[in-house]
């Protein structure tokens, strides 16, 4: 039962994640159809920015301490560009620069959406395991396994 409950809170945190980025994008694309003005558009951005790297180190450490490591090492690897983007100051987005960085902010939340879309995937698909494998009865614990394998295999 431990293992639902850690893919069915690692399931809320990645879909929060996900929602973040694509707000971002979405602000995005606004600013550059300049529907938004620059200055609300970089407020909007930059209040989304801690929350996106804390769930997503949080969500890492979740990972790692629960032993899933693919799931803990997609998101580790994201947290250590987070922690590089930080450091570096990139993280925030200028108000006076907006629009010279919307390529680059666009292109970089695009890769953080893709990489969020394939740990979402494979969130869910843990999440569905782990429950079919618990909710079963004895003997169709095996039966499922092998039935979940098999759906790996072809996917």
């Amino acid at each position: 039962m431990l293992n639902v409950l850690v893919w069915l809170l690692a399931f809320l945190a990645q879909a929060g994640l996900l929602g973040i980025v694509m707000y971002s994008l979405i602000s995005l694309s606004d600013l550059e159809n300049d529907f938004v003005n620059p200055h609300d558009a970089s407020a909007a951005l930059n209040k989304w920015v801690p929350v996106e790297y804390i769930l997503n180190a949080a969500l890492a450490a979740f990972l790692l301490v629960c032993g899933k490591w693919i799931a803990a090492a997609i998101h580790t690897c994201v947290s250590l560009w987070n922690l590089r983007t930080y450091l570096q100051r990139d993280h925030a987005v200028d108000v006076t620069e907006i629009f010279r960085q919307l390529p680059k902010q666009k292109m970089m939340r695009m890769i953080k959406l893709v990489i969020f879309l394939f740990a979402f995937v494979l969130i869910i698909y843990r999440l569905v395991e782990s429950a079919v494998t618990r909710l079963l009865t004895e003997e169709g614990r095996d039966t499922a396994k092998q039935l979940l394998k098999d759906a790996a295999v072809t996917f």
